[in-house]
């Protein structure tokens, strides 16, 4: 509408220009007496709804003023086709035709907004979720052995799988409704109650799909993690020697410099190694040593 608007007069004619040619000063006419046919139809405010109703759902929030502010200024171009379409009467077959071209092109635009409206409340978000779903599956399977790589720690600790608080998940819900609707412009589009039973099924068969089609790298990933695992472990033969010195000296089982290098020369292990072992079997036996039996009562003593 912005170039014809402009060159409607009052008297519905376009201003003349020498280097235009009668054929195309005829079809410019034309093109604006079907413009005005269309703006003053009943159906021009149903057309104009659907027409922004169908950006909206594209549209991010921040942006959606620009609709607003293209709206307010429509009643310009509206009263101008306005005067044009008041010199000029459509015969009663072009009546009918504009008749059905506004009705069908009315549902049309319904139609794909309904499409839309599905495509980004299901297929889109729920795409997004479940790929951020398998990246945190892999963060969780690949996290367990990070801290033993490259440090020689038995990760005889590392066994038994966390499992996230049932109170974090709702945080994260919650963030990833506040990240849809804040920077992603999906906020007037807040589901039902009907629509998130629908989300959720979707979600559980998208979720189950795309899980079939990563299992094996999945399943490639977890033996990587066993193995390295059953690599940190040491030997039953060289924990023998240990658990011997460590029976010996149970009453202060604190290895000297000295006694480390000896136990390495008959391991066979590193003095890394070494330390980590003396670190969590005390931290296993912690409650069982007698030294720490005694500290206790010794304390209480003090305190009385």
């Amino acid at each position: 509408m912005g170039a014809v608007e402009a060159d409607v007069t009052s008297h519905g004619s376009v201003p003349g220009d020498p280097d235009l040619d009668e054929c195309a000063a005829a079809r410019y006419q034309m093109n604006a007496g079907l413009k005005a046919d269309i703006v003053t139809h009943p159906l021009y405010e149903q057309l104009l709804e659907a027409h922004v109703a169908c950006l909206r759902i594209a549209t991010p929030v921040d942006q959606l003023s620009r609709i607003d502010g293209q709206i307010s200024q429509c009643h310009h171009a509206i009263a101008k086709y306005s005067i044009l379409a008041n010199h000029q009467l459509l015969c009663g077959s072009s009546k009918e035709e504009l008749d059905h071209f506004m009705a069908h092109y009315v549902m049309l635009l319904k139609s794909f907004k309904d499409q839309l409206q599905h495509h980004v409340r299901v297929h889109a978000k729920e795409a997004v979720m479940a790929c951020w779903e398998l990246e945190q599956s892999l963060i969780s399977l690949t996290a367990g052995a990070a801290p033993g790589e490259g440090t020689g720690a038995t990760m005889s600790d590392d066994e038994d799988e966390q499992q996230q608080p049932q109170q974090e998940q709702q945080q994260q819900q919650q963030s990833d409704s506040d990240y849809w609707q804040d920077n992603l412009g999906f906020g007037p589009l807040i589901p039902t109650e009907t629509e998130r039973t629908l989300m959720e099924r979707v979600r559980q068969e998208l979720k189950h799909e795309l899980k079939q089609g990563y299992r094996a790298r999945i399943v490639d990933v977890r033996e990587e993690i066993l193995r390295k695992r059953r690599a940190g472990k040491l030997p039953g033969d060289t924990t023998s020697v240990l658990k011997a010195w460590w029976h010996a000296h149970s009453k202060w089982p604190y290895p000297t410099e000295d006694e480390k290098a000896r136990l390495v020369q008959e391991t066979g292990l590193e003095l890394k190694q070494i330390n980590n072992w003396f670190i969590n079997q005390r931290k296993r036996n912690w409650h069982h040593h007698p030294s720490s039996s005694t500290n206790s009562s010794t304390k209480a003593k003090c305190k009385r």
